[in-house]
Protein backbone atom coordinates (compact mmCIF):
# COMPACT_ATOMS: atom_id res chain seq x y z
CA UNK A 1 0.00 0.00 0.00
CA UNK A 2 2.01 2.51 -0.95
CA UNK A 3 0.94 6.19 -1.45
CA UNK A 4 -2.42 4.86 -1.94
CA UNK A 5 -4.57 8.22 -3.33
CA UNK A 6 -7.90 8.07 -1.59
CA UNK A 7 -11.21 10.44 -2.39
CA UNK A 8 -13.54 11.01 0.54
CA UNK A 9 -17.29 12.03 -1.30
CA UNK A 10 -18.09 15.26 0.28
CA UNK A 11 -21.69 13.91 0.71
CA UNK A 12 -20.20 11.53 3.31
CA UNK A 13 -17.91 13.37 5.37
CA UNK A 14 -21.00 16.09 5.87
CA UNK A 15 -22.42 14.65 8.39
CA UNK A 16 -19.74 14.52 10.69
CA UNK A 17 -18.75 17.64 9.61
CA UNK A 18 -21.84 18.95 10.58
CA UNK A 19 -21.61 17.34 13.96
CA UNK A 20 -18.25 18.92 14.62
CA UNK A 21 -19.14 22.16 12.74
CA UNK A 22 -22.37 22.83 15.77
CA UNK A 23 -20.03 21.29 18.50
CA UNK A 24 -17.08 23.84 17.55
CA UNK A 25 -19.57 27.05 17.35
CA UNK A 26 -21.23 25.88 20.48
CA UNK A 27 -24.99 26.16 19.25
CA UNK A 28 -28.24 25.07 21.26
CA UNK A 29 -30.11 24.40 18.14
CA UNK A 30 -33.51 24.44 20.78
CA UNK A 31 -32.25 28.51 20.70
CA UNK A 32 -33.59 30.37 18.14
CA UNK A 33 -30.76 32.93 17.49
CA UNK A 34 -28.78 29.74 16.93
CA UNK A 35 -31.04 28.27 14.49
CA UNK A 36 -30.24 31.61 12.61
CA UNK A 37 -26.59 31.38 12.74
CA UNK A 38 -26.85 27.88 12.22
CA UNK A 39 -28.69 29.15 9.12
CA UNK A 40 -26.46 31.57 8.03
CA UNK A 41 -23.31 28.94 8.59
CA UNK A 42 -25.51 26.39 6.24
CA UNK A 43 -25.40 29.21 3.40
CA UNK A 44 -21.76 30.07 4.09
CA UNK A 45 -21.35 26.31 3.27
CA UNK A 46 -23.59 26.12 0.62
CA UNK A 47 -21.96 28.89 -1.47
CA UNK A 48 -18.49 27.81 -0.80
CA UNK A 49 -19.26 23.97 -1.52
CA UNK A 50 -17.10 24.14 -4.84
CA UNK A 51 -13.78 24.43 -3.61
CA UNK A 52 -14.13 21.18 -0.58
CA UNK A 53 -12.35 18.53 -2.24
CA UNK A 54 -11.42 16.05 0.18
CA UNK A 55 -8.55 13.60 -0.86
CA UNK A 56 -6.01 12.21 0.83
CA UNK A 57 -2.41 9.85 0.29
CA UNK A 58 -2.11 6.68 2.80
CA UNK A 59 1.22 4.60 2.39
CA UNK A 60 2.16 1.34 4.49
CA UNK A 61 5.88 0.27 5.39
CA UNK A 62 6.85 -2.23 7.18
CA UNK A 63 8.51 -2.32 10.73
CA UNK A 64 12.28 -2.34 9.49
CA UNK A 65 11.92 1.48 9.38
CA UNK A 66 11.56 1.97 12.89
CA UNK A 67 14.78 1.76 14.77
CA UNK A 68 16.45 3.62 17.69
CA UNK A 69 13.25 5.43 18.12
CA UNK A 70 13.59 6.75 14.30
CA UNK A 71 11.65 6.32 10.90
CA UNK A 72 13.97 6.34 7.65
CA UNK A 73 11.51 6.47 4.85
CA UNK A 74 13.89 6.50 1.64
CA UNK A 75 15.82 9.92 2.32
CA UNK A 76 13.14 11.23 5.03
CA UNK A 77 14.11 10.50 8.68
CA UNK A 78 11.14 11.56 10.98
CA UNK A 79 11.85 12.15 14.43
CA UNK A 80 9.74 12.39 17.82
CA UNK A 81 10.85 12.48 21.62
CA UNK A 82 8.24 10.17 22.42
CA UNK A 83 9.46 7.66 19.74
CA UNK A 84 11.58 6.41 22.72
CA UNK A 85 8.71 5.31 24.65
CA UNK A 86 7.58 2.65 21.69
CA UNK A 87 9.68 -0.77 21.44
CA UNK A 88 10.78 -1.39 18.39
CA UNK A 89 9.35 -5.24 18.64
CA UNK A 90 5.73 -3.87 19.29
CA UNK A 91 5.92 -2.32 16.08
CA UNK A 92 4.17 -4.05 13.48
CA UNK A 93 4.08 -1.37 10.67
CA UNK A 94 3.30 2.18 10.27
CA UNK A 95 1.07 4.01 8.13
CA UNK A 96 1.86 7.60 6.34
CA UNK A 97 -1.11 10.11 5.42
CA UNK A 98 -1.78 13.19 4.04
CA UNK A 99 -5.64 14.85 3.95
CA UNK A 100 -6.55 17.71 2.06
CA UNK A 101 -10.15 19.23 2.45
CA UNK A 102 -9.05 21.95 -0.44
CA UNK A 103 -10.41 25.48 1.23
CA UNK A 104 -14.46 26.36 1.59
CA UNK A 105 -15.14 29.65 -0.40
CA UNK A 106 -16.42 32.88 1.30
CA UNK A 107 -17.70 36.12 -0.84
CA UNK A 108 -15.41 38.63 1.15
CA UNK A 109 -12.89 39.00 3.71
CA UNK A 110 -15.03 42.32 4.43
CA UNK A 111 -17.76 40.40 5.70
CA UNK A 112 -15.85 38.52 9.19
CA UNK A 113 -18.71 36.07 10.00
CA UNK A 114 -18.55 34.47 6.78
CA UNK A 115 -14.79 34.32 7.05
CA UNK A 116 -14.89 32.88 10.30
CA UNK A 117 -17.92 30.23 9.32
CA UNK A 118 -15.67 29.27 6.23
CA UNK A 119 -13.04 28.58 8.05
CA UNK A 120 -14.62 26.38 10.75
CA UNK A 121 -15.94 23.98 7.74
CA UNK A 122 -12.65 23.98 6.73
CA UNK A 123 -11.05 22.83 9.90
CA UNK A 124 -14.17 20.12 10.50
CA UNK A 125 -14.27 19.11 6.92
CA UNK A 126 -10.55 17.87 7.69
CA UNK A 127 -10.93 16.46 11.44
CA UNK A 128 -14.03 14.30 9.70
CA UNK A 129 -12.16 13.16 7.11
CA UNK A 130 -9.34 11.84 8.88
CA UNK A 131 -11.84 10.25 11.06
CA UNK A 132 -13.37 8.21 8.02
CA UNK A 133 -10.04 7.64 6.77
CA UNK A 134 -8.79 5.92 10.27
CA UNK A 135 -11.39 3.84 9.57
CA UNK A 136 -10.24 2.79 6.33
CA UNK A 137 -6.85 2.27 7.47
CA UNK A 138 -7.82 -0.10 10.29
CA UNK A 139 -9.68 -1.78 7.98
CA UNK A 140 -6.49 -2.27 5.52
CA UNK A 141 -4.54 -3.21 8.90
CA UNK A 142 -6.78 -5.90 9.42
CA UNK A 143 -6.53 -7.16 5.60
CA UNK A 144 -2.93 -6.86 6.14
CA UNK A 145 -1.81 -8.55 9.15
CA UNK A 146 -4.39 -11.07 9.13
CA UNK A 147 -3.48 -14.56 10.67
CA UNK A 148 -1.27 -12.94 13.60
CA UNK A 149 -1.85 -12.22 16.95
CA UNK A 150 -4.46 -8.88 17.41
CA UNK A 151 -3.02 -5.85 16.24
CA UNK A 152 -4.12 -1.90 17.24
CA UNK A 153 -3.44 1.77 15.93
CA UNK A 154 -1.58 4.07 18.02
CA UNK A 155 -2.93 7.26 18.49
CA UNK A 156 -1.88 9.78 15.54
CA UNK A 157 1.73 11.55 15.57
CA UNK A 158 2.36 14.27 13.28
CA UNK A 159 3.97 17.57 13.05
CA UNK A 160 2.66 20.02 15.67
CA UNK A 161 1.77 17.93 18.51
CA UNK A 162 3.76 15.15 20.51
CA UNK A 163 6.75 17.40 20.52
CA UNK A 164 7.39 16.70 16.49
CA UNK A 165 8.18 20.09 14.95
CA UNK A 166 5.98 21.48 12.13
CA UNK A 167 9.03 21.36 9.96
CA UNK A 168 8.62 17.68 9.59
CA UNK A 169 5.59 18.39 7.62
CA UNK A 170 7.84 18.94 4.58
CA UNK A 171 9.40 15.29 5.05
CA UNK A 172 5.97 13.89 5.03
CA UNK A 173 5.24 15.85 1.83
CA UNK A 174 8.33 13.99 0.31
CA UNK A 175 7.28 10.61 1.73
CA UNK A 176 4.28 10.76 0.20
CA UNK A 177 4.67 13.16 -2.73
CA UNK A 178 1.83 15.34 -1.54
CA UNK A 179 1.67 16.66 -5.11
CA UNK A 180 -0.58 13.95 -6.44
CA UNK A 181 -3.61 15.27 -4.12
CA UNK A 182 -2.65 19.29 -4.97
CA UNK A 183 -0.89 20.06 -2.04
CA UNK A 184 2.77 21.99 -1.87
CA UNK A 185 4.53 22.84 1.07
CA UNK A 186 6.84 25.99 1.89
CA UNK A 187 10.38 25.98 3.82
CA UNK A 188 8.30 26.73 6.98
CA UNK A 189 6.76 23.41 6.99
CA UNK A 190 3.20 25.03 6.21
CA UNK A 191 0.77 22.69 3.72
CA UNK A 192 -0.96 24.39 1.39
CA UNK A 193 -3.77 24.51 0.95
CA UNK A 194 -3.95 25.67 4.49
CA UNK A 195 -7.14 22.68 5.42
CA UNK A 196 -4.59 20.01 4.66
CA UNK A 197 -2.72 17.80 7.61
CA UNK A 198 -0.48 14.98 7.85
CA UNK A 199 0.82 12.42 9.94
CA UNK A 200 1.40 8.93 11.17
CA UNK A 201 -0.08 6.13 12.96
CA UNK A 202 2.31 2.92 14.56
CA UNK A 203 0.50 -0.57 13.99
CA UNK A 204 1.40 -1.91 17.46
CA UNK A 205 0.66 -5.74 18.48
CA UNK A 206 0.53 -4.12 22.36
CA UNK A 207 -2.56 -2.46 23.37
CA UNK A 208 -1.49 -1.18 26.65
CA UNK A 209 1.11 1.18 24.76
CA UNK A 210 -0.69 5.00 25.20
CA UNK A 211 0.56 8.16 25.41
CA UNK A 212 -0.57 10.19 28.23
CA UNK A 213 -3.01 13.79 27.47
CA UNK A 214 0.01 15.79 28.52
CA UNK A 215 2.59 13.95 26.02
CA UNK A 216 0.31 15.39 22.99
CA UNK A 217 0.03 19.08 23.82
CA UNK A 218 4.22 18.58 24.51
CA UNK A 219 6.67 20.69 22.19
CA UNK A 220 9.43 18.66 23.19
CA UNK A 221 12.11 18.25 25.59
CA UNK A 222 14.89 18.39 24.47
CA UNK A 223 16.60 16.20 26.62
CA UNK A 224 14.11 13.51 25.21
CA UNK A 225 11.06 11.61 27.38
CA UNK A 226 13.50 9.78 29.54
CA UNK A 227 13.72 13.11 31.61
CA UNK A 228 10.40 14.24 31.11
CA UNK A 229 8.94 15.52 34.69
CA UNK A 230 5.04 15.17 33.35
CA UNK A 231 6.66 11.70 32.77
CA UNK A 232 8.65 11.35 35.93
CA UNK A 233 5.51 12.64 37.89
CA UNK A 234 3.07 10.07 36.27
CA UNK A 235 5.26 6.70 36.83
CA UNK A 236 5.37 7.89 40.24
CA UNK A 237 1.62 8.20 41.20
CA UNK A 238 1.37 4.90 39.14
CA UNK A 239 4.02 3.00 41.78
Amino acid sequence: MKNQKIQLDEEIVYPLAEQRFIKTCGFDLNREKHQRMMKRGQKVREDGIGGIRIQALVSFYDSEIFKDGRIRAGDAEICCNYFEQIPENAVKGIYFYMLTAGECYFSSEDNIMDFLYADIWGTNYVDAGIEILKGKIEEDMKNRLKGEKPVYLSEEFGPGYFGMPIMESKKFFQILNGEEIGVSVKDSGLLIPQKTCSGLFFVLNDPDIKTEPECMRCLGNPSGCRFCKIRARMEEVQE
